[in-house]
């Protein structure tokens, strides 16, 4: 991947302007974003958080929160994709709904596309298009071939990554099955560590033909998560609640110098008893 580990831009910052024996000393500092989600013991958002009530920690060092936003002022660019290999055959339906009525409900801000998995990935609509190409791309989707998910993945967290919306997110409908790729989950793990991308995983269907550990993991690197429906259950509210999440999320910035190797994130709030999640940290 070109782009910084989950980092939307790397700043060089001068220590000095003058120049020493022919040479300028610099730098490089990197900006680093977490989005944080915060909830009570009855698993209700707490929203009345400020600045001052975070803690963030790299690498169990105390950082200072420069950037600071919260919930829906932070614009989203969100990456929809779709399971169609063969064994999501019985699945399809669902997913047509399901994506149909999350885009209608996307504030006019943010963008979106949609990409499909199956033998092959394939970039079926962006938001920049007319919903009549959505309309016709979701009937054209047939459930056929292998499952190529850790190929979709890669290409839709690249393609996300090149917005410039501070939050990025990527919702899979799949069953978190992969044997179609031609690149492996540890190449996957390694991308999500070096982006700034939450994941959520859809799996609809029975709970026992889901691969829940490979999703679950994953989604939790992230500081996303995994939501299990059933077939028989309607998948609209499913996915207002991932589409309330973001925009109840706490964006959080700051800057560290630029390291190598993997650097774990803590975030911590001062005197209240809520439940956190947020990305684990990050590879330099």
């Amino acid at each position: 991947m070109k782009q910084p580990p989950i980092l939307e831009f790397t700043i060089v910052v001068c220590l000095l302007s003058s120049v020493i024996f022919g040479q300028t000393l610099k730098v490089d500092v990197n900006l680093v974003d977490v989005f944080a989600t915060v909830k009570d013991d009855r698993g209700n958002f707490v929203t009345d958080l400020s600045k001052e009530d975070f803690r963030v920690y790299d690498d169990n060092q105390l950082q200072d929160v420069r950037v600071f936003e919260k919930q829906d002022k932070v614009e989203s660019s969100i990456g929809l994709l779709m399971d169609a290999s063969g064994s999501m055959v019985d699945i399809i339906p669902y997913m047509r709904r399901g994506v149909r009525d999350f885009t209608r409900t996307l504030p006019k801000t943010d963008d979106f596309f949609l990409v499909s998995f199956g033998t092959t990935v394939k970039l079926l609509h962006t938001s920049k298009q007319p919903a009549k190409h959505l309309e016709e791309s979701l009937a054209g989707l047939r459930a056929w071939g292998t499952s190529s998910l850790y190929d979709g993945l890669l290409y839709s967290m690249e393609k996300v990554e090149k917005s410039d919306r501070p939050r990025k997110a990527l919702i899979a409908f799949t069953d978190g099955n992969d044997n179609g790729s031609t690149i492996t989950h540890a190449r996957v793990v390694q991308e999500i560590q070096e982006s700034a991308v939450l994941l959520y995983f859809v799996a609809i269907g029975s709970a026992v033909l889901v691969d829940s550990h490979t999703l679950e993991s994953l989604s939790e690197i992230s500081g996303g998560r995994t939501l299990y429906v059933p077939k028989q259950v309607a998948i609209a509210p499913v996915l207002e609640e991932i589409r309330t999440e973001l925009g109840q999320q706490y964006y959080l910035g700051y800057y560290v110098p630029h390291r190598a190797g993997f650097h774990h994130i803590r975030v911590e709030v001062l005197g209240r008893e809520v439940k956190i999640r947020a990305k684990t940290g990050y590879a330099g």
